[in-house]
């Protein structure tokens, strides 16, 4: 993440999502991928994946990112909280 962040790239990063995964592009065409969790996933899974280019369905989800998006915080502000506070594994 953090070489992302040394050439620009945005990123923020939002704690306890359990939600879909989702990818809109140009607000129209949409890839939504249904029941996974993204830490379990491996090759070996099926994964259910919608694609659509219903207008109608792509600015839903893009909404839907904007929503997400204003309630996570910057990414490096979460690295800088990980570094200060590592997690404990059990």
């Amino acid at each position: 993440m953090q070489d992302m962040l040394d050439i620009s790239e945005d990123f923020h990063h939002l704690d306890h999502y359990h939600g879909i995964t989702f990818c809109v592009v140009d607000r129209r065409t949409c890839l939504t991928a249904i029941n996974i969790e993204i830490r379990r996933l491996s090759l070996h899974e099926r994964v259910a994946v919608l694609w659509s280019d219903d207008p109608a369905y792509g600015e839903y989800l893009s909404a839907t990112f904007e929503v997400l998006w204003g309630q996570s915080i910057p990414a490096e502000q979460r690295i800088k909280e990980l570094q200060q506070n590592p997690p404990t594994l059990a």
